[in-house]
């Protein structure tokens, strides 16, 4: 069977056109080339463009504001282009848009790569306004295809996000029948397996997957969370490191693995997948806060403080890191610093009440209940159903109001 046989059994609706009224997100390093290129985009008739500097901001805006067209540099930091493409074609609660890449000359073993990656155009640098519209044109049009597997693989996402999971697998199994090679059908129906709970099955079709491309990164983290399903706690952790060790500086690896881990309580283990993306020279704050957590989790106080420290240097308008280090000095007794840090964090966001309430906390356990009842007071004021601020006031009895 062929694809366009396909597009007809699933019944595909047609795709937008391309106009230039078509939305474009555009990742790319270099300030003033980011900048170029938007001015450009706009000049020839785009007015809906966002940009980013570094590959996670960009797949993070991508996943929660789908775009038509991504332009995306192969040099972005902490997740590049290439494995930006494959998180977004692998990731069922995200849309795909058509893909242009942003790089250099590349050689015929490199551009091979790049199509079987699924990219669907090459913008090499350096950028004239010229090559902009043909580029992205070709790009859209690529995508949209009625021959392009990929608006199938889109199509059994979007099933997916639906919870329609028997539709999904019907979807999967057919592109298995066609793609003889491929390692996106079994894994695919690997994961729908999963969430359908029949373990032993999914775990063939990711087993699959492995065999058909060993390179294939999703394979072994689909392959992780069916041992984690089973209990089988060494394998997931084994196929974990694997996912890891084949994209070793992609940020988004060391989420979903560090994110697995901690549900499990494996902090150890964690430390390992953590240590590794800071051994291959990836400094993200991420990265660093959650090693940070970790010993913390361990009461090893020295080492996290160093750490959570150094996120909130990498990242000072993060919230949630602030908080992390705050609670860290608590945790270690060290109550002043904790406070200042929270004082800190509130010269930004006053009306915070989840930090104003740990201020609290650390005041009371400093021993300094008269400030920390006027805080909690603040805090009902804020958020009047918040019970834990509440219940706290009522425990040093006091009222809820001066």
């Amino acid at each position: 069977m062929e694809h366009t046989d396909l597009f007809k059994m699933f019944g595909l609706s047609e795709p937008t056109p391309f106009s230039t009224d078509l939305s474009i997100h555009v990742g790319e390093a270099h300030n003033e080339i980011r900048l170029i290129i938007k001015h450009h985009l706009q000049k020839l008739g785009f007015s809906n463009v966002k940009t980013d500097r570094d590959g996670h901001a960009s797949l993070a805006e991508l996943r929660v504001k789908p775009v038509h067209i991504a332009i995306e540099g192969d040099d972005l930091e902490f997740v590049n282009g290439y494995d930006m493409l494959k998180e977004l074609s692998e990731d069922h609660n995200c849309y795909r848009p058509a893909f242009v890449l942003i790089s250099k000359a590349l050689n015929k073993g490199e551009l091979m790569y790049a199509l079987e990656v699924g990219m669907d155009d090459l913008l090499v640098r350096p950028i004239s306004q010229g090559d902009l519209m043909p580029k992205i044109r070709s790009a859209y049009n690529a995508f949209i295809n009625p021959k392009n597997p990929e608006r199938i693989y889109e199509f059994a996402k979007s099933k997916m996000r639906d919870k329609e999971y028997d539709e999904a697998l019907k979807v999967y199994q057919e592109l298995f029948k066609v793609s003889h090679k491929a390692a996106r059908p079994p894994v695919g129906m690997a994961r729908i397996l999963l969430i359908k709970k029949q373990l032993e099955e999914a775990l063939k079709f990711a087993s699959l997957g492995i065999e058909r491309n060993e390179n294939y990164v999703h394979a072994y983290v689909v392959r992780a969370e069916i041992y984690a399903s089973m209990n089988e706690n060494e394998k997931s952790l084994e196929d974990l490191k694997k996912a890891v060790a084949v994209s070793p500086l992609n940020i988004v690896r060391y989420e979903s693995c560090t994110e697995m881990l901690l549900k499990q309580n494996k902090i150890e283990e964690c430390i390992q997948i953590l240590s590794i993306a800071t051994g291959a020279g990836l400094k993200h704050p991420y990265i660093i806060e959650r090693l940070g957590f970790c010993y913390f989790s361990k009461k090893d106080y020295v080492n996290a403080l160093k750490l959570l420290k150094e996120a909130v240097h990498l990242d000072p308008e993060n919230v949630s890191y602030a908080n992390s280090l705050a609670i860290c000095y608590r945790d270690s007794k060290d109550y002043e610093k904790g406070v200042q840090t929270y004082n800190q964090i509130l010269k930004k966001h006053p009306d915070n009440h989840l930090v104003l309430f740990n201020k609290a906390v650390t005041l009371i356990l400093w021993e300094k209940k008269d400030e920390a009842i006027k805080v909690l007071r603040r805090v009902v004021k804020i958020d009047p159903k918040y019970t834990k601020a509440k219940d706290k006031l009522t425990e040093l009895g006091a009222s809820f109001e001066e």
